[in-house]
């Protein structure tokens, strides 16, 4: 997938912030580990409970790969405590809530085998221009939700695009259309393909992998299609 072929697609909302340096799929994996914990636990986890869960056997690997999301720019970090992981973007962001109609819900995490929780309890609404919406067939279908990866970042879209979504079923959708999927809990940007009776989620950056599913299965979820994105850099 080439960035021309989002470039036709999207539209951009751009405020002045820090930008971010790219992650790799085992840093996604510890950053959205920090972010859920926080979530639930209202504190972050120690080096040993983010070892324990991205299977790393010492703790020296937990501190370089905290070392390495630090210098990214996704956390911060007070030296020689515990728990004192902060990450550098949260939800409640500077992106202007509010201010005009319609408004739209972002969504928190979902599994994936639970979709109808997606619009139960929105981390917060925005209100977006109708502009942004021209091309949904109904925007009462729309909602917000935040990019859980850099999976499609060689074709522009990085991790923290706050993502306009339209909700559609997996089978109107046309191949090659830019979507957003569960997969588990992770919100993601992919490429969609139905070929061989099996549903193909292609990133466009070379260092993540394909995804295959059957229709069926529940660990992924087509949300619908991307009309835009919302960007902080």
């Amino acid at each position: 997938m080439h960035a021309p072929f989002l470039a036709s697609r999207l539209f951009f909302f751009v405020p002045v912030s820090m930008s971010k340096a790219p992650l790799t799929q085992r840093q996604n994996r510890a950053y959205d580990f920090i972010e859920t914990y926080l979530e639930r636990h209202q504190k972050p986890p120690t080096l040993q409970e983010i070892g324990d869960a991205l299977d790393i056997s010492s703790t020296n690997g937990v501190y370089k790969l905290l070392r390495k999301l630090e210098k990214k720019g996704w956390i911060e970090r007070e030296k020689h405590k515990a728990r004192s992981i902060q990450l550098t973007d949260q939800e409640q962001d500077q992106l202007g809530m509010g201010g005009g109609p319609p408004s739209l819900p972002i969504v928190s995490h979902t599994p994936s085998e639970q979709p109808e929780r997606l619009r139960d309890r929105p981390v917060s609404t925005l209100s977006v221009d109708y502009q942004l919406l021209r091309d949904a067939r109904n925007p009462d279908d729309c909602l917000l939700g935040r990019a859980g990866d850099d999976g499609m970042n060689e074709a522009g879209i990085n991790k923290g695009d706050l993502l306009l979504i339209e909700e559609v079923e997996w089978d109107d959708l046309e191949n090659r259309t830019l979507v957003a999927v569960l997969l588990q809990d992770q919100l993601l940007p992919r490429e969609f393909e139905f070929a061989n009776r099996k549903i193909h989620l292609r990133p466009a950056a070379p260092h993540y992998a394909e995804e295959t599913f059957s229709p069926t299965d529940s660990d992924y979820y087509v949300i619908g299609r991307v009309l835009g994105l919302i960007r902080s850099l």
